[in-house]
């Protein structure tokens, strides 16, 4: 049984979500109608939160910024804000998802299915990587704890920040572009909007890189998408590039 707190204080909208999400019999929805409510209900295990921005009582996304010091789950935005400073401000707070309204039931079902799927495969991966420590030369990533480590600071990681910072490691020395990230991190299609994508990279930079301008780390390869950096010399990194550009040239 999978826990969905829904905080969303519109209540035609809300009872729509709640009618459609409980016919699912895999979950359970608590719905909170503001920020009060959703603090009483986060006490219960929840596995994943819908939350609205246009809230009575908080900003929504103040509401995620408090909410990430004490939960981990995934945290979609629901809003009927499109502009661009609003959806990065609510991704930079730690949401790991932004839908726009109006969105149909079927699209919601596949965002909430992926993030779900993504924590899984954190789960099954957890024995695998519980002890590790992935250390660089700016920074060192703690898998127990989800966080980085830079500057005898510890920065704690979202889920969806942390699922991507693996997945670069993973792929060191690989052009992967923004398309690949989105599908393979939020295991649906992309449907051309990649500003969450650029905006948990853009997160990211912030966190690892000890100069975010000069981008040592996660490298922006105009026209192709990012490419992780694990080396501490930056020529032999340019060098990786330029061999690995030579070969595509050729094919």
């Amino acid at each position: 049984m999978k826990y969905i707190l829904l905080v969303e204080d519109d209540e035609e909208i809300g009872t729509v979500i709640l009618f459609y999400l409980s016919k699912n019999p895999d979950y359970t929805v608590l719905w909170a109608k503001n920020a009060e409510e959703a603090f009483g209900l986060i006490t219960q295990k929840v596995d994943i939160i819908l939350l609205d921005i246009c809230l009575p009582d908080v900003n929504g996304v103040s509401l995620c910024a408090s909410l990430r010091k004490s939960v981990y789950c995934p945290i979609i935005f629901i809003s009927c804000l499109d502009d661009e400073d609003t959806i990065v401000k609510a991704l930079e707070t730690g949401g790991d998802d932004y839908l726009t309204k109006p969105f149909s039931a079927k699209i919601l079902q596949s965002h909430i299915e992926a993030n779900l799927r993504r924590v899984r495969m954190e789960h099954s991966l957890q024995d695998t990587n519980m002890e590790k420590c992935y250390l660089f030369q700016d920074f060192a990533l703690d898998c127990s704890t989800h966080s980085v480590k830079r500057d005898d600071k510890e920065y704690h990681l979202a889920p969806i920040e942390y699922s991507i910072l693996l997945y670069f490691i993973h792929n060191p020395g690989r052009i992967i572009s923004l398309d690949e990230l989105y599908e393979k991190i939020w295991e649906t299609p992309v449907y051309g909007d990649v500003r969450t994508v650029i905006t948990h990279v853009y997160n990211l930079r912030k966190i690892i890189e000890p100069d975010t301008k000069k981008q040592k780390y996660i490298v922006n390869i105009r026209g192709s998408g990012y490419c992780f950096n694990p080396h501490e010399d930056r020529s032999a990194f340019q060098q990786h590039l330029n061999a690995h550009c030579s070969e595509d040239r050729q094919l």
